[in-house]
């Protein structure tokens, strides 16, 4: 590792669909503006779990500058701010990696803090993100100060005290009910993982393992229990001494293999690595060759039933070259100046994400996870519909198991074709020109999804039970979503509907928005019809428009400023004749 250089309406009723609306949305799975949600894995000891180092010294113009391989985006454009997190965070999900082991230093910590703000508004939205632990640099943390002494008091709370700063931040923006389950633990415990402890600390053997916990237990125990269950402690693995009470060894920034493996306390971790090139910063340096990923995909394939462990060194640590973030495919960058004359290729394939498609393929045979499995998080299937009536829904569901999905790969949303009736005969499909399946081949694991599906209830009254689930090739898999929906009261007349008064309600743009929107819509034959926004109870908020509209397109503006963050749904009505509704999310 390198350290850093410093630098106002009336609102018109209509019963049945005012009815429709508050059963429909009073429905969904979880009727809120957030998607937080538990993770659905906790680790234990025989886990099979996959990580890699994170670090966070990065802005525009400060911190590492000097790597080799530049990211595919840009160098000037990792910023450090939480949507460059996020960014980062796709990839790493798309990588197949369960924990990150985030870098912990006193220095640069606001772009720390941005990766935890990323983390719960990456959450917010549904995705199951990776599980965190700290990774202290005592190199960096004391560099030019006295060594801690951890014989004494005062060095055993310097210590636990970067622990303790790393979980405060995590919690400042980590703080819905579900927060404790996205802290890395072994068997409960929180993994503490440190560097070498050698270079920067006295009497290294007199520290205890109840030293730390105890720390943490009482900086943390009342408000988050897990605290008090000890900890789980990873260390190097070839550097003495290293903490007598090491639960895990691993090498850690200390050689340059692509595959190294250490075996103790019956836990065989393995490191692996893509390729190292820090000459642009030292000289003579080291240099350890990617030749296009291929000693990567080796190091892999070494990989057998005897590990327990894997860590990657390293996603981004950039001066060292080490990182498997997406890179440009273009020569490696030379530092003038730096007496470097190696030549090295990224990508045997000119693919910027050959790391990242090497990580994922490896990881799935190797992590526990399932190949093929889905969660519902959030639906707007209403649980009763009018004769004839048609609506627009949303079902979002995310990947649970380690394949991608994809249009192209056979997987989609559907209603059980068993089912005394169909609503929707066509199901939600894939677009495999969005969600970035462009890059990473597919939704990847944690990955959600909101399907948009056109619901059509049948002339005949009564309930019927539905079953909505995930499929690939005509096989289902995952969650089942099983819902009544009532079909009563007045039938919609199927000529008003779909020939006089039929009407098309687009996406409104920008969505999410902030402070304004616009709601396009057309109408196919001159109608009296009104748009109104309701939020998730079914409860009007505001008519946004009403009045006769002749035949064609129209969009209506809305000022949306006053509004609370969340998710609301706008409703089109044609007056005698259709309904449609979709969502409007507000930041």
């Amino acid at each position: 590792m390198t350290i850093p250089t410093p630098n106002g309406m009336k609102a018109v009723f209509f019963p049945s669909i005012l009815m429709f609306l508050f059963l429909g949305i009073a429905s969904v799975l979880q009727a809120q503006d957030t998607l937080y949600g538990p993770a659905p894995v906790a680790y234990t000891n025989s886990s099979h779990l996959v990580s890699a180092s994170v670090f966070y010294w990065y802005g525009p113009v400060g911190g590492q500058l000097s790597g080799p391989w530049v990211p595919v985006e840009g160098r000037v454009n990792w910023t450090g701010l939480p949507v460059w997190w996020e960014s980062q965070v796709r990839q790493i999900m798309a990588a197949n990696i369960d924990i990150m082991y985030v870098h912990l230093m006193p220095y640069t910590e606001e772009v720390r803090l941005n990766l935890f703000r990323a983390l719960s508004a990456m959450r917010a939205k549904g995705y199951d993100v990776p599980k965190v632990a700290p990774f202290l640099d005592p190199l960096i943390t004391w560099d030019g100060k006295p060594n801690i002494d951890v014989a004494t008091t005062e060095g055993k709370d310097s210590l636990a005290a970067q622990y303790i700063r790393f979980y405060t931040q995590y919690f400042t923006f980590n703080t819905d009910a579900y927060a404790d389950d996205y802290i890395a633990k072994i068997e409960g415990k929180p993994i503490l993982d440190t560097w070498h402890v050698f270079l920067n600390v006295d009497n290294v053997d007199s520290l205890k393992k109840s030293d730390l916990s105890s720390r943490l237990s009482l900086a943390f125990g009342q408000t988050h229990p897990f605290f008090n269950n000890g900890i789980h402690m990873v260390t190097t693995a070839l550097n003495f001494p290293i903490f007598s009470f090491s639960d895990e060894r691993v090498a850690q920034f200390e050689i340059n293999n692509y595959f190294h493996a250490t075996t103790f306390n019956n836990i065989k971790s393995v490191q692996l690595k893509a390729g190292y090139w820090d000459q642009n910063i030292r000289n003579p340096g080291d240099f350890l060759p990617r030749d296009g990923g291929v000693h990567y995909a080796d190091a892999w394939a070494l990989i057998d039933s005897s590990v327990n462990r894997i860590y990657v060194e390293s996603w981004n640590e950039y001066d060292e070259g080490t990182g498997i973030y997406a890179g440009s495919v273009a020569p490696p960058f030379i530092k003038p100046g730096s007496g470097n004359t190696n030549t090295d290729t990224w990508s045997s394939s000119n693919d910027p994400y050959e790391y990242i498609k090497t990580t994922s393929v490896g990881a799935a045979l190797f992590n526990d996870y399932p190949v093929l499995d889905a969660k519902f998080l959030r639906h707007t299937i209403p649980s009763q519909m009018n004769p004839n009536e048609q609506a627009v829904v949303y079902v979002t569901t995310r990947n649970e198991g380690t394949e991608k999905w994809s249009s192209n790969s056979g997987v989609s949303l559907r209603q059980d074709p068993n089912d005394a009736v169909i609503f929707s005969s066509g199901g939600g499909v894939i677009d495999d020109a969005m969600h970035e399946i462009p890059l990473f081949g597919g939704i990847f694991r944690g990955r959600p999804i909101e399907f948009e599906l056109q619901l059509s209830a049948p002339l005949q009254v009564g309930k019927v039970m539905t079953h909505w689930y995930m499929i690939k090739d005509g096989v289902a898999f995952g969650d089942t979503l099983a819902l009544p929906i009532e079909v009563s009261g007045f039938p919609v007349s199927i000529t008003d509907q779909v020939v006089k008064q039929a009407a098309t309600l687009s996406q409104n743009k920008p969505n999410p928005a902030a402070d304004h929107t616009i709601i396009p819509f057309s109408v196919d034959a001159p109608s009296h019809l009104s748009i109104s926004l309701l939020d998730l109870m079914g409860k009007e908020v505001r008519v946004l428009a009403e009045g006769s509209f002749g035949a064609g397109d129209h969009e209506v503006s809305v000022d949306i400023s006053t509004l609370a963050s969340g998710m609301y749904i706008y409703l089109l009505r044609v007056e005698g004749g259709s309904s449609i509704r979709r969502r409007l999310m507000v930041e």
